[in-house]
């Protein structure tokens, strides 16, 4: 081979080494997802759904779901008001996963949930810039925040038949998305807590109606008249103002 030639070869060998697909490099992430005001999501109580993205192609990288404990109430509630405060413990709900990226990538985290309450699911989403090698695995991790409340129809039973003139119990149980329960004294409390029932009789005007907390069974509720014939269309709305968490559930009876 003559030696114009030898040289040639030898650049274009080092020009494909300098031009070959970079190393791809191994770098962890952890997703918590928190419920406004509350505590960690995940486990079988709610469990919610993790996808990561490309943000720029909207190429799915890895999708899972958290679990794990809602974590420490006293480390959530008082430390987490701290600025840059961790929340999260060794058990605390999370969804960790592994990207081998061979370059910076923007990435955007989808959270929905608790998926165990298809009435209160809800989506948060957050995008960010994730750097090979760089484990998103501080503190918390990546952390988002889901709102709501989980409102829950106990009775009436759905599209039963009342006879006309009777009274008809409506109870509701209200919890944070995580399930933690409200209660008078406790770190979510009743005071802070507005439900009521909205009812429609064959799509006519509203009538509205407070519901009240009975601290023996949990629940909110009332007894309401069915005082005239035809579809009565029920609608528990729940407010608590300090976190801004509103949730919603609707059921449905017939009186004739």
């Amino acid at each position: 081979m003559h030696f114009p030639i030898r040289v040639a070869w030898c650049l274009l060998l080092v020009c494909a080494g300098v031009a070959g697909p970079a190393h791809a490099e191994r770098t962890d992430v952890e997703v918590r997802v928190l419920a406004r005001g509350a505590k960690f999501l995940g486990g079988y109580t709610a469990p919610v759904r993790v996808v990561l993205s490309d943000a720029d192609t909207g190429e799915v990288l890895v999708r899972g779901q958290t679990s794990g404990s809602t974590g420490d109430t006293r480390l959530i509630m008082d430390a987490g008001r701290k600025p840059g405060g961790k929340v999260s413990t060794a058990d605390s709900a999370l969804f960790r996963t592994t990207l081998d990226l061979d370059g910076p990538r923007r990435v955007t985290a989808s959270v929905t949930g608790p998926l165990g309450q298809p009435q209160a699911i809800t989506t948060a989403t957050s995008t960010q810039w994730i750097l090979p090698g760089r484990h998103l695995t501080a503190g918390d991790g990546w952390l988002l925040e889901l709102p709501g409340l989980i409102v829950d129809l106990a009775s009436p039973v759905a599209y039963q038949w009342i006879k006309t003139g009777t009274n008809v119990p409506v109870r509701a149980g209200v919890t944070m998305l995580c399930g933690c329960t409200i209660s008078a004294q406790g770190p979510w409390r009743v005071a802070d807590t507005e439900v009521e029932l909205h009812v429609t009789v064959d799509g006519g005007a509203p009538r509205r109606y407070p519901l009240r907390f009975d601290p023996d069974s949990g629940l909110f509720g009332a007894d309401i008249p069915a005082d005239q014939p035809g579809l009565h269309e029920l609608e528990v709305r729940a407010w608590m103002g300090p976190s801004n968490n509103a949730g919603v559930a609707r059921t449905a009876f017939f009186v004739q």
